[in-house]
């Protein structure tokens, strides 16, 4: 879905032209009003798309955050108004921003001389200008770093990723910004069985939600990792009646793989050990044409889950549970409090490599700009960056999509979980006591006591997988200049000096890391910028 200028497209209102494809839900009065809808909406919100319309009539496209609240699903969307002054534009996605929102403006907020919106990222630059299109070097100095871009930024210049619960409007040259929800991490003082029963509670009916709007046909497929988040959503899912099937995506005979198969026994489903991981390479093209801030190294989830997908309704993870209830540095309440300083420590804490003195001022003054958006305490700030910027970039990432062939869900996806989960004491987070202690009382042949997590990545030895792979080496060398330098601080080295140690497997599991953030960027660059 794409809304954008009078030049963008073929249908719309005076003014703006949307371009969308048979996903989008389209409703509205011929020369009045439109709304572009692609997403579902839970059965039991009591919102449909055709009520979502009649609201933001009701409000001319004004609606306040009370009047977003009961709008719970997964969802991006436009709303056009046709009006004296021309046609009005209200983007927005959903409240924890689980569906994606681009957009792209030409000159400042009260000087717009061109406007888009889309919420399919390789569409939306395939309708904006090519300087628009440029790589932006901050977000690119982030991602090689970070392993994502930060403060909205994408890897083109003049696109920005919207915050979750955005509420972005465009009315004659002038874009106007709001938000229907925001990330408020306020501990409140509860008794944790209370805690406990509410948020199981909770998980399950976002399991009965999943259900009613997974798509009919095939099993669900499962993503078993063999850690807490897969066993949740696993639970929550098969006692909504669905059916599910697993899948391992690493190494079958390793200590993961092994406790995914006895999370998928105790969950009652068949467990698949997807298999031909030296393949991964052939996914390259694919997921720089369809998620190019995708690093290219997560295409090691995709090898031979294609056929599984081929069968399947929709995805399954457990993503964000380790977000709402595990005790990340990052969330801890001590530490400075000033935007600055905290930036600094996150930057510390966060960086995958050193950067350069010019890199590390220029991502660290992003982080700050972001914190500064967010508000609150030292430790509302550092969770509310750490899910807007760091969780949500994570999922472009193959794990938790497959290409648009079936679409992905997780039980801590769903606003009502996240919103109990963010009442919760930090203390209790501290070595996993509360998710321990929730599987203990609601599934304990799924608790840690009956099935222990794996702590380590051995059953993904990429080091392994690419060694001698002559696949990797061929769409290597389509995506990249082998003579061009790799940029890494204090190191000399080429994209293909690092391709042949590789190859002849004398790369380290860092160098693999850096090689494919890089590589990431430079494919973009070169495909798009």
């Amino acid at each position: 879905m794409v809304a954008a200028d009078a030049s963008a497209g073929e249908r719309g209102l005076p003014g703006l032209r949307v371009v969308t494809d048979d996903r989008v839900t389209v409703l509205g009065r011929d020369g009045h009003d439109l709304l572009l809808f692609d997403g579902v909406l839970y059965p039991d919100s009591g919102m449909t798309p055709e009520r979502l319309l009649r609201m933001l009539r009701n409000t001319a496209g004004a609606a306040t955050a009370a009047d977003w609240a009961p709008v719970k699903g997964r969802y991006t969307g436009a709303y056009l108004r046709a009006g004296a002054g021309g046609t009005r534009l209200l983007a927005f996605n959903d409240h924890l921003g689980v569906a994606d929102l681009y957009s792209w403006a030409d000159g400042p907020d009260r000087a717009v001389r061109g406007f888009a919106v889309g919420n399919d990222f390789p569409a939306l630059l395939a309708r904006v200008p090519a300087r628009a299109r440029r790589l932006d070097e901050r977000a690119a100095d982030a991602f090689r770093v970070l392993g994502a871009t930060v403060n909205g930024r994408t890897f083109a210049e003049g696109v920005r990723r919207q915050p979750p619960g955005a509420l972005l409007s465009f009315d004659r040259g002038t874009v106007r910004r709001a938000r229907s929800w925001r990330y408020r991490f306020e501990p409140a003082a509860r008794d944790m069985d209370e805690a406990l029963d509410t948020c199981w509670r909770l998980i399950e009916r976002a399991g009965r939600r999943i259900a009613a709007c997974a798509p009919p046909g095939g099993p669900a497929l499962l993503g078993v990792s063999g850690g807490h988040d897969s066993r949740v959503t696993g639970a929550a899912c098969v006692a909504a009646g669905m059916e599910l099937t697993g899948y391992f995506f690493g190494e079958r005979h390793s200590a993961a793989g092994r406790a995914a198969d006895r999370v998928a026994q105790a969950l009652g489903v068949p467990l698949d050990f997807a298999g031909h991981h030296r393949e991964l390479p052939r996914y390259f093209a694919e997921s720089l044409r369809r998620r190019p801030m995708s690093d290219l190294e997560w295409c090691k989830y995709l090898p031979g889950r294609d056929a599984l997908v081929a069968k399947s309704r929709v995805l399954l993870s457990g993503r964000l549970g380790d977000h709402l209830f595990s005790d990340k540095g990052h969330q801890r309440e001590d530490g400075p409090h000033g935007d600055r300083a905290i930036a600094a420590e996150l930057f510390r804490e966060l960086a995958k490599e050193e950067a350069g003195e010019a890199a590390a001022e220029r991502i660290t003054a992003d982080i700050a700009e972001e914190l500064a958006g967010l508000g609150g305490s030292g430790v509302q700030r550092r969770r509310g960056f750490n899910f807007q910027s760091m969780s949500m970039s994570v999922k472009q990432g193959g794990l938790f999509h497959a290409f648009g062939k079936i679409p992905h869900y997780s039980v801590f996806e769903d606003i009502d979980v996240f919103e109990s989960a963010l009442d919760l004491p930090n203390a209790w987070r501290v070595g996993n006591r509360f998710y321990d202690t929730l599987l203990e009382r609601e599934r304990p042949r799924l608790a840690r006591s009956s099935i222990d997590a794996p702590t380590t990545n051995e059953h993904k030895p990429i080091e392994r997988w690419l060694r001698g792979n002559a696949e990797f080496a061929e769409q290597a060398g389509r995506l990249l200049d082998p003579a061009e330098d790799m940029a890494v601080p204090g190191r000399e080295r080429t994209f293909g000096q690092a391709l042949d140690a590789m190859l002849a497997g004398r790369a380290t599991r860092n160098d693999i890391h850096q090689y494919f953030r890089r590589a990431t960027v430079k494919a973009y660059e070169r495909t798009y910028g």
